[in-house]
């Protein structure tokens, strides 16, 4: 309509681009099936399932997340994200993987040719696209590809476009993966209950920055079973830089953190049982009369969250006021989404679910892990937010249908400090006590006497 053409033939980057460096050499590692509860024969199956409904015949992604879980592989070839580089081509008699094959270990190797997956070099993809039959049905995420790929297909093939079936299949995580993510959150939960004490008990000598405060939470996770590593670079914002939504520290902005105000930190970690993504905003000390009524009202919007029921067929931009109703109606909001999918040990942010003012047209379906992150922020001053992970789940069948609801799954104290329980109502009150109980009688067995003692009050009823 705009009378724009594209030129798919010239790789703009590889010619301004000096020095670029080599896409990675690292191994591939398996993903074994008793984290993912699903073989790689079975992924496959479910989704040549999805392929013969839709007359699909060829399917093709360069998703290096779809890929590495339909595969049953992670990598390191992206910081905080465990998938390596490569392109994928599933048709019904065979499975064309595109990689440096120096990736691969032999016993790698080996599997995938016991499943019938052809190991093809990397750059030789473009080259097997332009030889599918003319009378395939190619599947195609125009979010997941380039207009090199898809230009690459033969012009008489039929391009079918829409949402990848992986991105669909992957975040409806399984029991298995479910059970995996409940225990991974659990040591999880620890790590973050022995950052919270240790940050209490060290404030106060005026040696701890914002740099350091990260690097000492990667050390309490590293000790955890199954670390791998974190996944995303840990949001460290104290004071204004709390206000910050995606503050990145650095050398010449790490503050020194003082026992006053407010310390916001995102973090997460990437486990073989899952990836975790939490936020906490904690007191240090005094702090700004309006800071209590602020994070109360995030509470507020949390909570609500956390306790929707909803009729099967809702998508995230249903749900999304019920996080920002108690903020909107003292003139506040924020300027992010409320929750996003989360990977299983892959990326942190995953689609196709979102929880957001913008309609994406997904439905939230059972097996959905999202995120439940509302805040507010006052820019130069701080940063309030408030993130669990949320499962979603069937609550009930009645004949007005299938409705739904959230179980909350992460564990870690939420600082009372902050809250103004007269904001609240005895319900809310009600979600906030049991949740603090669920933490307590979930990791105080696992800690140690002064850590338990200390939980316990942090977890005491309003």
């Amino acid at each position: 309509k705009e009378q724009i053409q594209i030129d798919s033939s010239v790789t703009v980057a590889e010619d301004v681009w000096e020095a670029r460096p080599a896409i990675p050499d690292n191994t591939v590692i398996i993903h074994d099936d008793k984290w993912s509860g699903q073989s790689r024969a079975e992924k496959l199956e479910m989704l040549r399932r999805e392929m013969k409904r839709d007359g699909v015949t060829h399917y093709i992604t360069a998703a290096l997340d779809e890929i590495a879980w339909l595969l049953n592989l992670r990598g390191t070839d992206v910081p905080y994200n465990p998938v390596f580089h490569a392109f994928l081509m599933v048709e019904f008699g065979t499975v064309k993987l595109f990689i440096n094959p120096h990736k691969l270990t032999a016993q790698i190797a080996r599997k995938l040719d016991g499943d019938d997956i052809r190991v093809s070099l990397y750059e030789n993809f473009e080259a097997h696209l332009k030889e599918i039959p003319d009378d395939a049905s190619v599947l195609l995420d125009p979010d997941r590809i380039n207009s090199s790929i898809y230009a690459s297909i033969p012009p008489k093939c039929t391009k079918r476009e829409q949402t990848s079936y992986i991105t669909s299949l992957k975040a409806r995580k399984n029991d298995t993966e479910i059970a995996n993510l409940k225990k991974t959150l659990i040591n999880d939960g620890l790590a973050m209950v022995h950052f919270l004490k240790w940050l209490e008990d060290k404030v106060g000598e005026g040696k701890i920055t914002e740099m350091s405060a990260a690097e000492t939470l990667k050390s309490f996770r590293a000790a955890q079973p199954e670390f791998v590593g974190e996944s995303f670079r840990t949001i460290s914002g104290y004071a204004e830089h709390g206000a910050i939504v995606h503050y990145s520290v650095s050398n010449e902005t790490n503050l020194k953190l003082k026992p006053e105000g407010l310390y916001l930190v995102d973090s997460g970690g990437q486990y073989k049982g899952g990836t975790t993504d939490i936020t906490r905003t904690v007191a240090l000390g005094k702090f700004p009369k309006q800071a209590k009524t602020d994070y109360t009202l995030v509470l507020k919007g949390h909570i609500a969250l956390a306790c929707a029921v909803f009729p099967q067929g809702t998508r995230g931009v249903h749900l999304d006021i019920l996080a920002r109703e108690a903020l909107w109606r003292h003139g506040l909001n924020y300027g992010h989404g409320t929750g996003h999918g989360i990977g299983f040990f892959l990326n942190v942010h995953e689609g196709p679910q979102s929880i957001r003012p913008q309609d994406n047209g997904i439905e939230i379906e059972p097996g959905m892990v999202s995120s439940n992150e509302p805040g507010v922020y006052r820019r130069g001053e701080y940063g309030i937010r408030i993130e669990n992970l949320i499962l979603a789940k069937v609550k009930q069948e009645s004949e007005f249908g299938t409705f739904m609801e959230f179980e909350t799954l992460t564990l870690c104290p939420i600082d009372k400090t902050l809250i103004d329980k007269s904001l609240l109502t005895q319900q809310e009150c009600e979600w906030f006590n049991n949740y603090h109980a669920g933490v307590y009688n979930a990791l105080a067995p696992l800690l140690d006497e002064e850590h338990r003692n200390w939980l316990k009050e942090k977890t005491s009823a309003l």
